[in-house]
Parts: C-alpha cells; structure tokens; sequence
C-alpha cells in the first residue's frame, strides 16, 4: 500500500547536485524511480516505510561522513495497515483494512539531528494558494526547517511539477519545471550550508 510519489524528483534533485559535484546520499522507496547509471559521488539507500526510513535516516546521519544537510522529498505514507494475526481469509464478501498513523518522520529526524538543516516538501489538494502557503509555513515551523517546497497536487506530474520554495524568513522563490526546483535546491541548499559556517566561524 502506497501512493502516487514516484520518485522521479529525488532522482532529479540527486543528480542535480552530482553535477554540481557534491556527494549524495539517496534514500528511496522500494519500486520508486532511481539513476539509471551508477555515479561516482551517489550513494543507494532503499527503505520500506516509515520507519524503515527513520532507521535509515539515523544510520546514514550518524555516520563520520554524514550529509551535511537534509532534503525531506520523501512522500512517506501517513498511514499504515495495522497487522494482521495470520492468514486473512479469502471468503469474506468485503475486507476491512485499518490503519493507523506512521511516525511524523522529519520531527524524529529533527529531535535527533537538530543541527542538521532540513528542507522539507508540502504536498496538498483542493486548497488556494495562500492556505497551502500557511500549511507549508506552519510544517516548517513545527519541524524548525530552513525551507520548505509547497505545491499542489494538480501541479505535479509526469511533464509538470510546479512548486514554491518558502523559507523561515518568509521569501518565496517559484519553479516551472522539475528541473528548476532541483537546480534551485542546489543553490538553496549551498546558501544554507555556506552561511551556517560564515556564522560558526568555519570556511564554507
């Protein structure tokens, strides 16, 4: 049990930053798109729900060559069937599924990193704009992200992904394309990271 995610951004955002020649740790859901050629610089890290994600998050993050900052483009489902105690018949007229919340992924990562950045992403639908600002502002604010990526459903797809990068400080930077949003990830990513270390004294 899944969703529509494909995993077609991670792959663009991935290889957006290989080509900017930084090293990339990708982590992506069974049967969701990935590289086609294997990169020098790309690591491949499958997981299978969201805790299997959490647990690869804490893995990679807590490695001595850990990412120095964290994208959270994962659609990680928000609910998950509830077990069973053995087999389920085949023979009942309906089958009755119930779930249950998953663990809110980026807060677990936060408590735990808080020092990593995190840009996260807000996918809603049958909202206006201005709710699916507010929606993706006050996510940012409850994980502490620097930045989020809020769009609507009816603006991605195969050809099309439109989006609004929003950041803490309230600015707004708007993509066309899949492509763009990757390349502007890039840079959000290296304006991030670099003004972290002019702060902390460090070279960037």
């Amino acid at each position: 049990m899944s969703n529509v995610s494909t995993g077609r951004l991670g792959v663009a955002v991935a290889q957006a930053f290989l080509a900017a020649g930084h090293r990339v740790t990708l982590l992506h859901g069974l049967g969701s798109a990935t590289p086609s050629a294997p990169s020098a610089g790309l690591s491949l890290v499958p997981f299978e729900s969201a805790s299997s994600l959490s647990e690869a998050l804490l893995r990679t993050f807590s490695s001595p060559d850990a990412p120095h900052l964290l994208i959270q483009a994962a659609a990680v489902a928000d609910y998950a069937p509830v077990k069973s105690d053995g087999k389920i018949k085949s023979t009942a007229p309906e089958l009755v599924v119930r779930m249950l919340p998953t663990p809110k992924v980026a807060d677990g990562f936060a408590r735990a990193f808080p020092r990593v950045p995190i840009v996260m992403f807000k996918l809603e639908s049958g909202i206006a704009l201005d709710e699916l600002r507010a929606r993706a502002t006050a996510t940012m604010r409850r994980v502490n992200a620097r930045a989020v990526v809020a769009n609507l459903l009816g603006d991605v797809g195969p050809d099309h992904h439109r989006a609004e990068l929003i950041r803490a400080d309230g600015s707004r930077v708007a993509f066309g394309d899949r492509d763009a949003l990757a390349r502007g990830l890039v840079e959000e990513a290296s304006r991030i990271v670099d003004g972290d270390a002019i702060r902390q004294g460090r070279e960037p």
